[in-house]
């Protein structure tokens, strides 16, 4: 038998998917690094040196860019990114290193779905008001009037695994739904099941907007200003893809002018953002600290899937999700 692979965990994984790590390597569980710089340079260094590392695996707070790959060491060949977003991870350099990427492409989309249902809910019916007033012993109906979903249309932009299945499920709510996707092919386009329009005109007409793009150079600050103009002033952003997406300082701006009903964010240009928060001062937003894809169910899936294709990647097989 030969050596087994040595794999670092540099990030919190759920126990089902460190038990299947841990049946086809040798696995050093390190989360502590995700916060600490220094701490992940050594810890590569140091697996380096003693032997060298085969696998890393990072979630969404360690940066995988040129130092960290050769903190590493030559002999590193897979990354492994417990989520679906990128942005943390080098592609050019990892290719330009002969390192792969898997990641757990669709694993925490019914997770994400759920969350902007439930925040769209939370904040139409005023439901942590409404709760906090009867426990202070005030019974005020009057007070907490709430709206529905039906009726009103949702602009989903973005139509990946998340999107998709928002798309679908606002009908069951009796919302109408326009899509906003500049990546899918004409061929792909035309096999959506919702509308497809520019962004200009989805801005314009939907009652909730809902980003789940990822993060690039084209696509951030994509909601700032001009966009935020766009909007209906009755409108609610939704934004539980990645904080670059959205300029904070206008959206900040457009809350306090009154030009936007409000917005829900699960994601932070900075996370966590630095103190004092803008944004916590404002009634209008709902803020979560990146918990739309954190369900005992997502991270199952999530830890399993990237287990299973690092593995298959160090037995020399073809992984089921590569960048």
């Amino acid at each position: 038998m030969g050596e087994r692979p040595r794999v670092l965990v540099a990030e919190y994984i759920d126990a089902d998917g460190l038990h299947a790590l841990q049946a086809g390597a040798d696995v050093a569980h390190r989360p502590e690094c995700a916060d600490d710089r220094g701490a992940l340079l050594h810890t590569l260094r140091t697996e380096a040196a003693n032997g060298g590392l085969d696998g890393l695996v990072v979630r969404n707070r360690v940066s995988v860019d040129t130092d960290a790959l050769a903190a590493a060491g030559g002999r590193l060949r897979v990354v492994g990114r417990l989520g679906v977003g990128l942005d943390n991870v080098d592609l050019p350099a990892c290719r330009a290193a002969g390192v792969r990427v898997v990641f757990a492409r669709g694993a925490n989309a019914d997770a994400v779905c759920e969350y902007v249902f439930a925040a769209l809910l939370h904040v139409g019916r005023r439901l942590a008001d409404a709760d906090r007033a009867v426990r202070q012993g005030r019974w005020a109906r009057a007070d907490y009037i709430g709206d529905e979903l039906a009726g009103r249309t949702m602009g989903v932009v973005g139509l990946g695994e998340v999107g998709r299945r928002l798309a679908h499920r606002a009908s069951a709510f009796g919302m109408s739904v326009l899509a906003h996707d500049p990546y899918l092919p004409p061929s792909a386009a035309r096999e959506q099941p919702v509308p497809l329009v520019p962004l200009a005109q989805l801005l314009a007409e939907a009652h909730v907007v809902t980003l789940h793009t990822p993060l690039t150079p084209e696509s951030r600050h994509m909601v700032g200003a001009p966009a935020l103009a766009r909007m209906r002033p009755d409108a609610l952003l939704v934004n539980a893809a990645r904080g670059g997406i959205v300029d904070e300082a206008a959206l900040c701006a457009a809350l306090r002018a009154g030009r936007l009903r409000g917005a829900v964010l699960d994601v932070r240009e900075t996370e966590p953002p630095p103190q004092p928060d803008p944004l916590a001062g404002l009634p209008s937003v709902l803020l979560t600290p990146h918990i739309a894809g954190w369900t005992r169910e997502a991270l199952g899936r999530v830890g399993r899937m990237v287990a299973t294709d690092v593995l298959a990647v160090l037995r020399g097989e073809q992984p089921a999700v590569e960048a």
